[in-house]
């Protein structure tokens, strides 16, 4: 290889960035860290066959790779959470179909599974709200000024203006029947947004989503009620 210009003692260097730009090109986050790691150990194959003193250089690698290994650590130990989760497929089935296993582990920690009674009230109009409200199985009512808005089934949201806005429920929402429900508390996921910029992009397309398609259900009941008023 010296005709190349290139010794056997360069090719771990080599090596090694080439896995640290690959690391970078990759998506999944479990797999970038499981790169880098690599990458990171034949840099230092690479100092110590190249001689030199690099002792600074082994010792920021050898905590790079230590802090890559905790966090594939806690990785590996929130997907096997998810999988022995009975009702993780009804998460990743409604609204949140389009978060990653990783996105959803966040999730789940700041989250709980509810069975919520007919009659239950999750927000009340002109009140604080406390949670977003994942409807999975069952069926919900929406009242604003005595009356009747829309109906909200499995995949729909519930707090998520609330959640963006920070304001109180334009809305009273409640149970219509045996409804199960996976809840959110809202400053837990704040903090879990704030923190994660992929939870926090992933989050905003949900509730923009689900703000969409509330808002065109809206208008759809109101054209209908001006419509039977004319009548």
């Amino acid at each position: 290889m010296d005709g190349w210009g290139i010794s056997w003692a360069d090719v771990p260097g080599h090596v090694s960035y080439a896995l640290i730009a690959l690391s970078y090109w990759m998506t999944n986050v479990f797999w970038l860290r499981l790169i880098a790691v690599i990458g990171l150990i034949f840099e230092i194959l690479y100092f110590r066959m190249s001689g030199g003193a690099m002792h600074t250089g082994i010792g920021w690698d050898i905590i790079f790779i230590g802090i890559n290994l905790y966090q594939i650590y806690r990785l590996v130990a929130d997907q096997r959470a998810l999988r022995y989760m009975k009702e993780l497929h009804l998460l990743s089935q409604g609204a949140f179909a389009e978060l990653s296993r990783e996105q959803l582990a966040q999730l789940v920690k700041v989250g709980s599974w509810r069975t919520l009674e007919p009659g239950t009230q999750v927000t009340r109009e002109g009140e604080p709200v406390r949670e977003l409200v994942l409807i999975c199985d069952g069926q919900m009512i929406v009242e604003a000024q005595g009356r009747t808005i829309t109906h909200l089934h499995g995949g729909s949201l519930v707090g998520e203006l609330a959640f963006v806005s920070g304001n109180a429920a334009s809305a009273t929402v409640t149970a219509e029947r045996m409804t199960r429900a996976f809840v959110l508390e809202m400053e837990k996921l704040r903090k879990v947004v704030r923190a994660d910029d992929l939870v926090a992009s992933a989050i905003d397309r949900v509730v923009g989503r689900d703000l969409a398609a509330k808002l065109t259900a809206g208008m759809k009941t109101a054209r209908r009620w001006r419509q039977r008023r004319r009548r």
